[in-house]
């Protein structure tokens, strides 16, 4: 489901449409949009070089897949020139270098597939792009612990890469070996698999989908100061409320930062309701409808965001209060 922050209607018309650009490609990007289309085996290149650690020498290992092209490397500076363009999600998110390659069935010279390694320097910021471009119809693969295939695409995080393999065409035989080339890859970079626990453990388990868990690189929320905000929506009962938590750099800036998105949803008319007894660690701003709920617990920061039900809103809250205390005692 699309967030689309409700704030930005209330912000004037250019601001509108700037936040609804962020806000689609975040939640609405399809990978294999961007990419070349059957047919269209050439394209733009940063440069050739010979196998290495992101182009992949294993890679050639798979039976029945040879290579189609050199590989390519792209940087920061030419991105756009392989992806059309929307390259601003990923350097936004911490993009370093790009290795992609072309490969094309032995027996089938119609059918090819290209792989993708993104080099994004950390297991977050993968992760960033990884969710913010997941498709709903898409069926979770053990690969990693982050993974999925749709119908002509395996896409999967692996330690600081993000990795994409789009298909040419809707097909098992070349499905199959994109997900046999996915493996090879992964196998290849052991060391990668395990990562360090983060945020995400502490939104609240109870109704969360795995595959509902985002993590918004920049601009969270309309709030131009929000970045690396993990974020996930929950149902009950027919309302929506999304739970979101960051960990900053001190207890310092998680109250600022705290302090400083109740004064900007104040800014656009946001009404400040009492917190229940008990609870005055507590920020609600009731804005357009809905409710913000906001907090700060040490190093973190926390909270509930478009809780269109504030008692359910609260529920979440203090689930997640309980994990964040637990975390940071």
């Amino acid at each position: 489901m699309r967030h689309t922050p409700r704030l930005v209607y209330v912000i004037p018309a250019l601001l509108i449409l700037i936040c609804i650009g962020v806000v689609t490609v975040q939640f609405d990007y399809d990978p294999s949009q961007w990419r070349d289309q059957p047919g269209n085996a050439t394209g733009p290149l940063k440069r050739h070089s010979p196998p290495t650690n992101g182009a992949g020498k294993e890679a050639l290992s798979v039976k029945g897949l040879t290579a189609m092209s050199a590989a390519e490397i792209y940087d920061r500076a030419t991105l756009s020139d392989k992806i059309d363009g929307k390259a601003e999600l990923y350097l936004s998110a911490g993009f370093q270098t790009l290795h992609s390659r072309r490969f094309v069935l032995e027996n089938a010279h119609n059918l090819w597939m290209e792989r993708f390694v993104y080099d994004m320097g950390s297991n977050k910021n993968a992760f960033a792009v990884f969710s913010s471009q997941r498709r709903q119809q898409a069926q979770p693969l053990d690969l990693t612990p982050d993974a999925y295939q749709s119908a002509n695409g395996v896409f999967f995080v692996l330690g600081k890469h993000y990795v994409e393999v789009i298909g040419s065409d809707v097909s098992q035989d070349l499905l199959t070996k994109m997900n046999e080339l996915a493996r090879v890859f992964v196998a290849a970079h052991p060391a990668a698999v395990k990562t360090a626990a983060d945020e995400r453990t502490l939104l609240p388990q109870a109704g969360l989908r795995p595959d509902a868990v985002r993590l918004i690189a920049a601009n969270a929320f309309g709030f131009d100061r929000f970045e690396r905000i993990f974020a996930a929506e929950y149902q009950r009962n027919g309302s929506s409320a999304t739970a979101f938590v960051s960990r900053c750099v001190s207890a310092e800036q998680a109250q600022e930062l705290a302090r400083a998105y109740v004064a900007f949803l104040q800014e656009y008319d946001g009404r400040p309701v009492p917190p229940p007894d008990g609870a005055s660690y507590l920020r609600i701003i009731e804005i357009l409808d809905a409710y913000e709920i906001i907090f700060s617990h040490g190093p973190y920061l926390a909270g509930v965001h478009e809780a269109v039900d504030l008692q359910h809103g609260l529920a979440l809250t203090g689930a997640l209060y309980t994990n964040v205390s637990k975390a940071n005692p």
